[in-house]
């Protein structure tokens, strides 16, 4: 628990109070952490794996508001929204890990325990830089070049390196999950990445997204 923000400096009497209510769980992709208006009732902290935020804005049609992986917690902020999620929450990775805490124990825990109060309200600004990463992808201007914008967020939060020039992004999205993401129609994300395959610089398999030529996504978001 110590590599989250929150937990970084606590003294070790908290440490053994809230690692007593904590539980590690590892969840497939495509599997709801929780749906929008179900009582909050738990929080997560990111180990490794990658997970959205998003909202039903219409039938069939979903929102994305947020983007969550290692070292960011989901939660928390609906501790201060009516003790209800605002979002859906959905797994986007196989094999995400994280550590659960039960909402009560650590709201308790941080009214009674003041050095706990500070780092928590830090933690709720900490929620508002998934949004800002959001609204980073979507003002990248088009859609080539909000898709490059999340590939490079994705790439520089989770990419493993193969060479100077070359990662491998290790999971996954599925061409819904990128429109929605990047607030687009399914079929335009399509001729984009059908596009940078026929280019021999990106190719899509089991593995996740392998990336040829790195630099150019950086001269996608250089125009």
């Amino acid at each position: 628990m110590r590599q989250f923000q929150l937990f970084a400096h606590l003294s070790a009497d908290i440490m053994l109070e809230l690692a007593a209510e904590a539980r590690v769980l590892e969840y497939r992709a495509g599997e709801y952490l929780w749906r929008q208006g179900e009582q909050n009732h738990r929080v997560l902290f990111i180990e490794q794996g990658l997970a959205i935020a998003s909202r039903q804005v219409r039938e069939g049609v979903s929102r994305t508001y947020g983007l969550f992986g290692p070292g960011d917690s989901m939660g928390i902020h609906a501790i201060w929204a009516g003790m209800s999620y605002p979002t859906d929450a959905l797994v986007l990775s196989d094999g995400l890990t994280a550590i659960q805490l039960n909402t009560s124990a650590l709201v308790q825990c941080a009214q009674r325990k003041s050095e706990l109060a500070e780092p928590l309200l830090v933690e709720i600004g900490r929620f508002t830089e998934s949004f800002i990463r959001k609204i980073d992808i979507v003002s990248a201007g088009t859609v080539p070049q909000r898709v490059a914008a999340l590939m490079s967020m994705l790439m520089a939060r989770h990419g493993i390196v193969k060479g100077e020039n070359e990662a491998r992004l290790p999971f996954r999205l599925t061409l819904e999950q990128i429109s929605s993401i990047v607030d687009s129609r399914l079929e335009t994300v399509a001729r984009v990445l059908a596009a940078w395959k026929r280019q021999s610089w990106l190719r899509i398999d089991a593995d996740g997204f392998h990336f040829g030529q790195l630099d150019r996504l950086a001269a996608l978001l250089a125009d």
